[in-house]
């Protein structure tokens, strides 16, 4: 026990001899876990608002196309997602482009006792429940409109401009800013929509009146504004009159959407059942809704939500195949941008440049502690052969060096710890912590080599080569 007592007096008497040394080291050690613990709050931070941003954008979603599926069996598919842990929220759009709907909205700009003129535009159909998220829920496949486009799923958000753009009533419309601006409107008043079923000969149509405008949205995306305008005339309530563009296309030709109510929707599908019934058709098969938009709770929790779905679907005899799409399969696409594969690389990145800064604090500290020894081993090179000449083992003679640097690495935690808690940037206890065990393996790795180096001599080699 005197001998270790013995070692711990030298060890601060050598400190105090030179404190000025010691001293400055403790701060750079200080100022190096300062750093540290500054870094790593920072990546902590900066990745945490990285998701909360993609995620904004919808990069915690994925669709889902389903080959040939009766009403029942979509819902009670969304109901089985829905209870899936790290799902947020499932929805099943009637999507216009999927379907072959379209719709006329008009809005009359004059009105006498006489005649009524209206304009309006032709844009597809996006039939919603409540849960829909505008911004984050309207996904298109552009090999929908043309068969020569590759098969990619894009996610298009749709931003308010005016209003409240939300999932519709039943009675209420969400229009787009730029057919509202064409025809010179604002939301609180009235429209006329003809929901039109192009797949079929002649095409099935049917008017809803007196939809009250909520809210209008702008697309970002490559239909923005693409719509198809018309003008129309009618006499004593009878229409007389509807022009259009010489070019104006027949069928679905755009995925500019007006939002309906999914309900609305979904009577309008089964009237075109009944009216191809009438003609002698069968029904589609398609008449349905074709895709579900899955959103997990987080970026990193849509991998275990996408293997999740997938044994779902295998359990309900669901094959996934996205070639042809028919029948009892099913097909997951990841959105061509913003999801969550791109989230997560973006991470990694600011991970690694991170990491990069820190190791480089982190060498120096350990370039800092390997230097101080080395000057402690020069200047004390004779007194270590004595030391082991009279009797101290190396352990002895290594456990005083350790004393000596622990004390200053000690000293300049305490520093570090003490601006940390006045400083007003991130942090955390747990992350100072890291910092400081981290910058303490450092220190001791590059300081051992110059510990052990005295201690592979002789005594009477160290007592020579100092003479």
């Amino acid at each position: 026990m005197i001998v270790y007592r013995g070692l711990i007096w030298l060890a601060f008497v050598d400190l105090r001899r030179a404190w000025l040394r010691s001293l400055v080291t403790a701060l750079a050690i200080a100022l190096a876990l300062i750093a540290v613990t500054f870094f790593v709050g920072q990546i902590g931070l900066r990745q945490a608002e990285l998701l909360t941003g993609y995620e904004a954008s919808g990069a915690a979603t994925f669709v889902i196309e389903l080959g040939s599926a009766a009403r029942g069996e979509v819902t009670n598919l969304v109901q089985a997602l829905r209870s899936i842990a790290g799902v947020q929220s499932v929805v099943a759009p009637y999507n216009g482009t999927q379907l072959g709907l379209v719709a006329d909205t008009s809005f009359i700009v004059f009105e006498n006792d006489k005649q009524q003129e209206s304009l309006g535009a032709r844009t597809t159909v996006l039939g919603v429940d409540p849960s829909f998220d505008p911004v984050r829920d309207y996904y298109v496949n552009f090999h929908d409109l043309n068969p020569k486009a590759p098969t990619a799923v894009l996610g298009v958000p749709l931003l308010a401009t005016s209003g409240t753009v939300r999932p519709p009533d039943r009675n209420e419309v969400v229009v787009p800013s730029g057919v509202t601006d064409y025809v010179g409107i604002r939301p609180g008043a009235d429209a006329t929509v003809d929901l039109t079923y192009v797949n079929a000969n002649p095409p099935i149509v049917r008017r809803y009146e007196k939809l009250r405008l909520v809210g209008t949205f702008a697309l970002i995306g490559p239909d923005q504004g693409r719509f198809e305008p018309f003008w129309r005339l009618a006499a004593r309530g009878s229409e007389i009159l509807t022009v259009r563009r010489p070019d104006a296309p027949e069928g679905v030709a755009t995925t500019l959407p007006i939002l309906l109510n999914e309900q609305l929707v979904g009577e309008f599908l089964r009237f075109v059942g009944e009216q191809l019934a009438a003609r002698g058709i069968s029904p589609p098969k398609d008449a349905v809704a074709k895709e579900l938009v899955v959103r997990a709770n987080s970026v990193r929790a849509v991998p275990s939500v996408v293997r999740e779905a997938i044994s779902l679907f295998d359990q309900r005899g669901l094959k996934q195949d996205c070639g042809a799409a028919i029948g009892a399969s099913f097909c997951l696409r990841v959105p061509e941008r913003n999801n969550f594969e791109a989230a997560l690389q973006e991470q990694k990145k600011l991970e690694t440049g991170g990491s990069f800064f820190i190791l480089l604090l982190l060498v120096l500290v350990a370039a800092g502690a390997a230097g101080l020894q080395i000057q402690l081993v020069l200047a004390r090179w004779r007194e270590l052969g004595i030391l082991q000449a009279v009797g101290f083992s190396p352990p002895k003679v290594l456990l005083y060096f350790a004393i000596r640097l622990y004390t200053v690495l000690a000293a300049g935690v305490v520093m570090a710890g003490a601006a940390v808690g006045i400083l007003p940037f991130a942090r955390s206890p747990s992350t100072f912590v890291f910092a400081a065990v981290v910058a303490l393996v450092a220190a001791t790795i590059a300081a051992l080599p110059a510990l052990f180096w005295p201690l592979t001599q002789a005594p009477a080699q160290l007592l020579r080569v100092s003479a």
